[in-house]
């Protein structure tokens, strides 16, 4: 791990255990503003048909996140989080972009809204993506996964992002990447203009994603893609809803479009029974992904989960996967 991340996660640690002991966050607080120190640690047991069984990571993270006092007005918020890997003892890794997660500084105004610098969720992960997105807890099974061009759209690095207050529900985020050290491009590499409608308990995000040429995930060189997005959520008594729809045309003449469904229901003993289905067609094959599972959560803090993934012969052929059934546990604070 970096010698600097660990000095700030110990610092951190001892300076919020003994301003706020009783307090729920691990997090320190004053007129200059606050910082807090966050995880969640994913650790599963998988067996994909016809392998072998592993003990893997799922998509662990620690991080600090908060905001200084710059006015009565403006504050400066920032956010720098590490990639954990439970399986192989890696703390704060950066094998590959894909490892590398969150760090931005921003300034906000209520009244105004947020400008953040740097890697940052997309408004098109936040209000498309992620309703359906993260409902299972196996990462190679990930909604995002399915993308035909293997343009991420989550964590966009060289970004400049703006994020609007809400209006009446009605809240618009933009996002621009700008990477100089990309040969394949100049100036924006790529934008995307989203907007979220929250009203009650149903929400609606859209999205339109225009990406380039670029260098980025793993160093592949991906073609072109203008993706458009849209995704309705109901969240209510104990049931949550999400249909998803995603059309992506590629530069290279292929057109790719995805249908996800995702359905569950809290009991009162805490463990919550999931559904969720996609449909995936690229114009020549189309297959589904179907899983199901359930989640015991005790508190905020801790849940476990069971959960099996069946890929049609189509879907296994498009994707590269199999059936395979997970169990494991989540930490988080």
């Amino acid at each position: 791990m970096n010698t600097k991340f660990n000095c700030i996660f110990s610092a951190l640690i001892i300076a919020a255990t003994t301003a706020a002991p009783a307090s729920a966050e691990i997090a320190t607080e004053g007129e200059w503003g606050k910082v807090q120190f966050y995880g969640s640690l994913r650790a599963l047991v998988t067996k994909e048909k016809e392998q072998e069984s592993d003990v893997a990571d799922g998509i662990s993270r620690i991080g600090i996140k908060g905001y200084v006092n710059l006015s009565d007005e403006w504050k400066g918020t920032y956010q720098l989080e590490g990639r954990i890997v439970l399986d192989d003892g890696v703390i704060n890794s950066d094998a590959s972009d894909y490892h590398k997660r969150i760090t931005f500084v921003g300034l906000k105004n209520k009244e105004v809204g947020e400008i953040r610098l740097g890697k940052q969720y997309s408004p098109h992960y936040l209000w498309t993506v992620l309703p359906i997105d993260i409902t299972f807890h196996n990462p190679r099974h990930y909604n995002i996964r399915w993308n035909a061009s293997e343009n991420s759209s989550i964590r966009e690095a060289n970004s400049v992002a703006y994020f609007s207050p809400s209006y009446n529900g009605l809240s618009i985020g933009v996002l621009a990447e700008i990477d100089g050290n990309d040969t394949q491009s100049s100036g924006v590499d790529s934008y995307n203009i989203a907007a979220k409608y929250k009203i009650g308990a149903w929400q609606l995000g859209v999205s339109y994603f225009d990406r380039s040429d670029d260098l980025r995930i793993n160093d592949a060189i991906k073609p072109d893609a203008d993706t458009l997005a849209a995704a309705l959520q109901y969240k209510a008594d104990n049931h949550k809803v999400v249909l998803r729809y995603q059309n992506e045309d590629v530069s290279d003449g292929t057109e790719f479009n995805t249908i996800g469904f995702y359905y569950s229901y809290t009991l009162e003993s805490g463990i919550t029974p999931q559904f969720r289905i996609y449909n995936l067609d690229n114009g020549i094959i189309k297959g589904n992904q179907i899983a199901i599972g359930a989640t015991k959560k005790f508190n905020k803090y801790g849940e476990v989960f069971i959960e099996y993934t069946d890929y049609d012969d189509e879907a296994a052929q498009l994707k590269n996967r199999d059936d395979d059934i997970t169990v494991g546990v989540k930490i988080s604070f």
